[in-house]
């Protein structure tokens, strides 16, 4: 399978898993004021954001699109600020690691691309942090340009793309391999799991396309290296912040 498309609940007050590949799993919540949930202490390492509320999780207080890594044998407790859609990262922990917050507003920022292919990518947690299996961020794409792009893949490194901020436009997310393509309409709140292939995506005019991006790498492998397709190989890079293989 090269992914799946996956649409939240609009239940409030639901912690709702959206999917699970291996260890590696995508929880959703859709809060209102003061609501919240817990989740044990046990082996798995998470990361905690919304996307577009605040929120107070283990006593920080984290706005728009910061992010929070919880280490493997942390528990959780969350409660909402203000009406927040709240994602839950969680995968399997090695480590006995210190908890840290990434702020939105400190991020490194990579404007990279150019024309048809510009826009800008926020690294919250980075291959220097201290975390067994995360490599996180967001792309925010310009308007009616392509993100992921040129085309490159990372099989064996699952990935999230959690989609906001785009409505009234939509994306359109492309998944493609040898053995064949996938296409997706996306919107705000709709999530995308990449499992392998390659994985560009577009978004109209009105918006652009904007996403926050997990990807949970195997113990060893928490790197930022992908292949570009073949097709693609003289598409100019510009600025990146990915490290692409040779041949």
């Amino acid at each position: 399978m090269r992914g799946s498309l996956f649409h939240p609940g609009k239940s409030y007050g639901v912690l709702e898993r959206l999917f699970k590949a291996g260890d590696f799993s995508l929880y959703y919540f859709r809060a209102k004021k003061g609501d919240g949930f817990t989740v044990d202490a046990d082996e798995n390492e998470r990361l905690v954001f919304s996307t577009d509320g605040e929120v107070v999780v283990n006593g920080e207080t984290l706005g728009v699109k910061d992010m929070i890594y919880a280490p493997r044998g942390a528990g959780l407790r969350v409660v909402s600020i203000s009406e927040s859609s709240i994602y839950l990262a969680e995968a399997r922990g090695f480590t006995e690691r210190r908890q840290f917050v990434k702020r939105f507003n400190e991020s490194v920022k990579v404007e990279s691309g150019q024309d048809c292919y510009a826009r800008v990518i926020f690294l919250m947690v980075s291959e220097s942090d201290h975390v067994d299996r995360f490599l996180a961020g967001y792309t925010e794409g310009v308007g009616g340009s392509w993100t992921s792009y040129p085309p490159h893949r990372h099989d064996g490194k699952p990935e999230a793309y959690i989609f906001y901020g785009m409505a009234p436009g939509f994306g359109v997310q492309l998944l493609m391999d040898d053995e064949g393509e996938d296409a997706y309409i996306v919107r705000d709140g709709d999530v995308v799991l990449i499992e392998r292939g390659y994985h560009p995506n577009v978004g109209t005019s009105l918006s652009g396309i904007k996403y926050a991006w997990v990807i949970a790498a195997p113990p060893g492998k928490r790197d930022l290296s992908v292949e570009i397709h073949p097709l693609f190989s003289s598409v100019p890079l510009r600025t990146t912040h990915l490290k692409v293989k040779e041949g």
